[in-house]
């Protein structure tokens, strides 16, 4: 099945490229990175190729988790004369003032992987994030229905921390409706920061010893900091872990048998039609591959939400991220 998918997306590829640069002429892209995780700069390596093979000049910014340093960054982005502003925002709210501001500049702007809300904004690229929130839970449940669950959501500014935690209550509500699972932690994780996932998990062990069955972690950051809290009350390989992005460290730990699963999503996909979008709307050129309409709270945005994502596991771990070339079989094995 994985193969399949491998190749669906192949083709994936192609097609968009081909029916999103079909004219000539350099256009000046704009990509803004808000976060800062080990899987941005995948995003960036990703769309960087992309933009630069179909003619195009890029311009990228890393904010680093600042939105006051990512309002700057555009500031300059905009006196480069770009064409398109691709932005991931550090917060979905505040990042409303930077699309007004663009749109002044007589710039469009493509969220990407994070929507901006409360604003008129061009067109939105990202991941199913709801059903990557199911896929967790599911995986989760199915080896222990019952129990104790922790959630630990994403910073509560990313409204894809919104979304994650609607796909897993959408899985966790029958069963705790049921009286088979309780839910004793609940909290979104500012900045999706470790040292705050490992704070939370460690005082409630220290109040609650061995009182914990699972740990929903929306992405493998907030999976570390939970893991070595895990790993300082003697619970790691006891409680089950959950993660997102297909980090390395997370997927090490996966083999080790410290975190149970995470979340792969094929982030050459994403890269690859946001690049192609973008310079499509810099050359007047239609969109293609629009699947809906999503409500921002101020317009219908139009948006491309992809599936292209996979559950990894000990058992499938080679056959995916490896297989696939996200990353070196060396690097996660520890292989000389």
């Amino acid at each position: 099945m994985e193969k399949k998918l491998f190749a669906v997306i192949g083709l994936l590829f192609s097609i968009i490229v081909i029916s999103g640069c079909s004219r000539t002429g350099e256009v000046q892209i704009g990509f803004s990175v808000g976060p800062s995780h080990e899987r941005w700069e995948r995003d960036i390596d990703f769309f960087t190729s992309r933009v630069t093979n179909a003619g195009a000049v890029l311009h990228v910014s890393r904010a680093e988790n600042s939105h006051a340093r990512q309002v700057e960054q555009v500031r300059e982005l905009l006196k480069k004369n770009i064409d398109v502003l691709v932005i991931a925002p550090v917060d979905s709210r505040r990042a409303a003032g930077i699309v007004r501001l663009a749109h002044q500049h007589g710039v469009r702007v493509i969220a990407y992987d994070r929507i901006i809300n409360d604003c008129d904004l061009d067109f939105y690229i990202s991941f199913d994030n709801m059903r990557v929130g199911e896929m967790q839970a599911e995986y989760l449940t199915r080896i222990r229905p019952e129990g104790k669950y922790a959630l630990l959501g994403g910073d509560a500014g990313d409204n894809n921390s919104i979304l994650l935690r609607l796909g897993h209550m959408n899985v966790l509500q029958p069963f705790v409706e049921g009286r088979k699972l309780s839910i004793v932690v609940d909290e979104y994780i500012s900045g999706w920061c470790d040292e705050e996932a490992f704070r939370l998990i460690d005082n409630y062990l220290e109040l609650n010893p061995g009182g914990l069955d699972a740990i929903i972690a929306s992405n493998d950051f907030i999976a570390e900091g939970a893991f070595r809290a895990l790993e300082k009350h003697n619970l790691n390989r006891k409680v089950l872990l959950s993660g997102q992005d297909a980090e390395a460290n997370a997927c090490r730990r996966i083999i080790q048998g410290n975190q149970t699963m995470t979340v792969y999503k094929y982030i050459e996909t994403l890269a690859t039609v946001a690049a192609s979008t973008a310079i499509s709307m810099a050359r007047g050129e239609p969109v293609v591959n629009t699947q809906m309409s999503i409500n921002n709270g101020q317009v219908m945005v139009p948006s491309i939400l992809l599936s292209s994502m996979v559950s990894v596991h000990p058992e499938n771990l080679r056959m995916t991220v490896i297989a696939n070339g996200y990353l070196d079989e060396r690097l996660v094995f520890g292989m000389q």
